[in-house]
């Protein structure tokens, strides 16, 4: 069988085009535009046949004159590319596979379906780390859950590893532009490369991350319908240069760059004269939230270390799995469709160790704070309350709420500082908590009125909640079936403020007559008076998933 790798001579093309030549009796042929680095690509990799092409301009007629049985397009950027080279590789009669990780092309792909079909050959597009090697992952962590509440996935490469000027510039047709992501139970307009924090990595240390707009941002969401979120997230090792495309980012929606893809050849050489720091590993993350067989909640977490400089073989791999099959003999049924479910994990791990790449799996069980905190006494609580606390990962509660507000202008000022109600009567009142494994967010909502709280367990028989700047530690005990929370003690920052002005609130909560959640919480300033005073009642909230779950698994 003849294989024709386009952009053969580039970052991924030539180290898939390695990988085929060493472990398949297929001919490969590559291709590209610059006839100097097919020349030397092809003399490296001891491959006999280059080609020149350009995938923009080459029609089925060219791909023919080929004899290529199997094209795959490791070219790249495929964003804002059309679907004009696979349809044409289609209609030369190849098998065809690709490495997009571009939102919209991989969208658009399944558009080719009913040709792919007339022609008998498969058409597969995504065949790289999002979405393949991503799904192949969550098939594994999520096997056998009740539910699946959060994903989130990213890739982290090392500073010394080689760029493409593609790659630059498809990270910079996001970056700054507006992505739409499905977070908080809903779909929402982010910002590309907007900030999503920092991630521990086994044997990576912490590294930063920012949204990515790929296809997994539409994928996940479809094939595994979580409840609240699916994020994709991609970093720099060096802060710098994060932080710089964080600042691309900006000067992009502030209306000062319009077109950021034009310095991705000025960037990748200002990214080379740092290559002498940071480091050569790279990795990747994996991680979903849900409840599983047991229904209980937990947290499983995937991660892979690429040494020595390896981390660009990682897309490579799923296009060399699926090719392997079809040089086999083992093509997937003809169609054109993404690849997800094509490919189990197992396939990807016997890859990893032929390149020396290490994987981590953990599977954690999760616990509110309360019930950290409280321990055995937890389960003096009432039911009812019990189950508010252990119903997540995510939580949705929704009810009725009655608000006392401040006392006088001075307490209404701390009211507002502090984010908390003003007075109502009888206003629907929805919380959300969002439980990991170190913390739990709050997100309390009456009416149009937002308040976010994180919650931690710092010691046996405390609750420590934060509310912007402040931090407060509250004395939790269970009597009768009632949980309280007590003040105990406050700070801004790490600086501490004196107990004698702290807030003053013991909240509560129990099971009214109905059955329903009760919560009872008063909190007031000494010298100042009430601040505010909430109480009402919350039902569990019937949540639809994202999308119809998929029953859809690996070939």
């Amino acid at each position: 069988m003849r294989v024709l790798v386009v952009g053969g001579a580039g970052v991924f093309g030539r180290r898939l085009a390695e990988g085929l030549n060493a472990t398949t009796n297929a001919t490969i042929i590559i291709a590209g535009r610059t006839p100097e680095r097919l020349e030397q690509a092809a003399e490296s990799l001891g491959i006999a046949e280059a080609v020149m092409m350009d995938r923009a301009a080459a029609s089925a007629e060219d791909i023919r004159s080929t004899g290529a049985h199997l094209v795959i397009d490791a070219a790249g950027p495929f964003q804002g590319a059309d679907l004009g080279f696979a349809r044409a590789a289609i209609e030369a009669g190849a098998h065809y596979l690709d490495l997009a990780d571009a939102r919209d092309f991989v969208a658009a792909f399944p558009s080719l379906d009913a040709l792919a079909r007339e022609r008998g050959v498969a058409a597969i597009t995504g065949a790289s780390s999002t979405p393949a090697l991503t799904h192949a992952v969550l098939d594994r962590l999520r096997s056998g859950w009740r539910r699946l509440d959060s994903v989130r996935a990213g890739i982290a490469p090392g500073n010394k590893m080689e760029r493409g000027a593609s790659v630059m510039k498809a990270i910079l047709s996001w970056t700054g532009a507006p992505v739409r992501v499905f977070e908080q139970g809903a779909w929402r307009a982010r910002s590309g490369w907007s900030d999503c924090g920092v991630i521990d990595l086994p044997e990576l240390g912490r590294r930063r991350f920012a949204l990515a707009d790929t296809p997994d941002l539409d994928l996940i969401p479809a094939r595994y319908a979580p409840r609240d979120a699916a994020v994709f997230m991609a970093g720099l090792e060096l802060p710098p240069m994060h932080r710089g495309m964080e600042a691309i980012g900006a000067l992009r929606r502030w209306g000062l760059v319009r077109n950021p893809e034009r310095w991705a050849e000025a960037l990748r050489l200002a990214g080379d004269t740092l290559l002498d720091f940071g480091s050569d590993r790279g990795g990747m993350i994996v991680e979903a939230l849900g409840r599983d067989a047991d229904d209980r909640p937990v947290q499983a977490r995937w991660s892979m270390l690429a040494p020595n400089g390896l981390g660009p073989y990682t897309p490579t791999f799923a296009a060399l799995l699926l090719a392997r099959r079809i040089v086999a003999g083992d093509a997937p049924p003809p169609g054109a469709r993404a690849c997800v479910g094509l490919l189990w994990l197992e396939e990807f791990e016997r890859e990893f160790a032929r390149h020396g790449f290490t994987t981590h799996t953990e599977l954690r069980p999760l616990k509110s704070p309360f019930e950290i905190a409280l321990g055995e006494r937890f389960e003096a609580a009432s039911a009812t309350v019990r189950a508010a606390h252990r119903s997540g990962p995510v939580t949705r509660l929704r009810g009725v709420a009655t608000i006392q507000g401040a006392t006088s202008p001075l307490a209404a000022f701390f009211a507002r500082l502090f984010g908390m109600p003003a007075g109502a009567s009888n206003i629907p009142v929805r919380v959300t908590k969002r439980l990991a494994l170190d913390k739990e967010v709050w997100t309390r909502e009456f009416g149009p009125r937002r308040m976010e709280s994180r919650l931690r367990a710092p010691r046996p028989g405390v609750v420590h909640e934060s509310f912007g700047p402040f931090d407060f530690d509250m004395n939790v005990d269970v009597d009768t079936g009632v949980l309280s929370m007590t003040i105990i003690g406050w700070r801004i920052g790490p600086i501490p403020l004196p107990t004698f002005l702290a807030p003053r609130s013991t909240a509560t909560e129990s099971v009214d007559a109905e059955g329903r959640f009760r919560f009872d919480v008063p909190i007031a300033l000494p010298l100042i008076g009430r601040l505010t005073h909430y109480s009402g009642w919350l039902e569990p909230e019937e949540v639809e998933a994202a999308a119809a779950l998929s029953e859809t698994e690996p070939a």
